[in-house]
């Protein structure tokens, strides 16, 4: 049986107060929560970062034919 790859990773960030009650003015102006909100800040950020200077991992795919 093949394991079911994670949909998401938990991650835990302290914010100054202001920033998190602007985010929070912004979630609710958006009818969205916080996390949501900053999900789509970070996918903004990674999309806005050159992929030169900051480039994704290509993960391992082995070969059809079972070799490495």
């Amino acid at each position: 049986m093949t394991e079911r790859p994670r949909k998401a990773t938990r991650l835990t960030v302290s914010l100054e107060e202001q920033d998190y009650q602007i985010l929070s003015q912004i979630a609710l102006s958006r009818d969205a929560s916080v996390s949501w909100v900053i999900r789509q800040a970070i996918r903004q950020f990674i999309e806005s970062s050159s992929e030169a200077r900051y480039p994704l991992p290509v993960p391992h795919m082995p070969r059809k034919d079972g070799e490495a």
